[in-house]
């Protein structure tokens, strides 16, 4: 509880330990097993990961811009003296836990950090990469079971192969609890995620009556991204972070709407994470004009506008200081929107970003409800939580 709001937050993530999959990959897959090279010049959460022959920069591999990411871990870790606790223990539940009751969150729906980074790679075989989820999905299960009631999970899947992620979606939903499965918005192969290839995933994920979220990976290696333009250049993190995660998914969100998904799937529900909402008043509006100019002549129909698929079946994660959050609940409403704090990574707003969201000015304290719980609840299905 944080002044009286119930908190669901709907995307706090791991940290996930450097041995996790040593431990939880199947044995023929274990010498695929990430390896993560520290220097330096890299904060110690944003090493260089080694897959095979692959070298992955989580943020950056030349020194002069990986002091970018040291620089603000010094910063978050000046903030409270719980990151130092947390990264003494490994980021493991207890401290994932305590983490919580300092933010004021009382349920949270857990999303991997390095679980993505080390497999949605376009280079990776699709064998390894399924593998790689399934042992992620895995330890997943593991780290929660520390506190079931309190948290919840999505499960990775890897888009190399359509059938192995259809596989992993049933096996995480069904025998391992999870509450929604993760999305890549970015192509993979070159194929996007309105491509007909994905037509079995889609019946899979609104037959398990689960939500996909569509959250980028945090990292700007893959072949198609928009922050990879900018990947060690000077002040590169800076115009990558601000731009990146909001067009990722602006994109991802074009694609589920104008490419017709949500048309043939209309019981499948859709969130997109970390990328801030300030976009998406102007986006619909912007789709929509889209689709009546060229919509007519497009391949794919769809019956309704853009904008109308995402209030029948989307939601979006406002960051916690969002201050545009008053003009966008005035322009679209409040019943899509669910919030995240994104602990523990450091740009993150810990231990204050719950303090910070329930002071915005401008918002009622009805919306803050909805949007600190109902919202949330309802998009992974967890409306039966006290």
């Amino acid at each position: 509880m944080k002044n009286g709001f119930r908190v669901l937050d709907s995307d706090l993530h791991t940290m996930e330990p450097d041995g996790l999959w040593e431990r939880y990959l199947d044995e023929p897959f274990k010498r695929f097993a990430p390896r993560f090279v520290r220097g330096t010049h890299n904060a110690p959460n944003q090493p260089v990961i080694q897959i095979g022959d692959l070298a992955i920069a989580e943020m950056s591999k030349r020194p002069h811009t990986a002091v970018v990411g040291k620089d603000l871990q010094r910063r978050a870790f000046e903030r409270h003296p719980h990151y130092e606790i947390a990264h003494a223990r490994g980021y493991d539940s207890e401290s994932h836990v305590g983490a919580m009751d300092i933010e004021g969150i009382d349920v949270a729906v857990i999303y991997g950090t390095r679980g993505r980074q080390v497999l949605m790679h376009d280079d990776l075989d699709p064998k390894v990469a399924a593998a790689l989820a399934r042992a992620h999905n895995d330890w997943t299960r593991d780290f929660c079971a520390y506190r079931p009631e309190r948290l919840k999970f999505a499960a990775q899947l890897a888009f190399h192969d359509v059938g192995e992620c259809v596989k992993e979606a049933r096996r995480a939903v069904r025998e391992l609890g999870a509450v929604a499965v993760i999305g890549n918005p970015n192509p993979i192969n070159g194929r996007h995620i309105h491509d007909p290839e994905f037509e079995p995933l889609w019946d899979a994920i609104e037959e398990l009556g689960v939500p996909i979220g569509f959250h980028p990976t945090g990292q700007s290696s893959l072949r198609d991204d928009i922050a990879r333009r900018y990947l060690d250049h000077p002040n590169g993190r800076v115009i990558g972070v601000a731009g990146r995660n909001p067009m990722e998914l602006m994109m991802a969100f074009g694609s589920m709407a104008a490419g017709g998904v949500l048309e043939r799937h209309p019981r499948l529900r859709c969130a997109f994470l970390e990328g801030t909402c300030g976009w998406l008043p102007w986006w619909l509006w912007r789709l929509d004009e889209a689709w009546e100019k060229f919509g007519p002549g497009s391949e794919v129909q769809i019956s309704q506008l853009p904008s109308q698929y995402f209030f029948r079946q989307c939601y979006v994660a406002t960051d916690a200081d969002e201050k545009v959050l008053k003009q966008v609940v005035e322009a679209v409403g409040d019943d899509n929107i669910v919030v995240s704090t994104d602990y523990p990574h450091s740009d993150g707003l810990f231990p204050h970003a719950i303090e910070e969201f329930v002071a915005l000015e401008g918002v009622s304290e009805k919306t803050k409800a909805k949007i600190l719980w109902d919202n949330c609840a309802r998009l992974y299905n967890l409306t039966a939580l006290q």
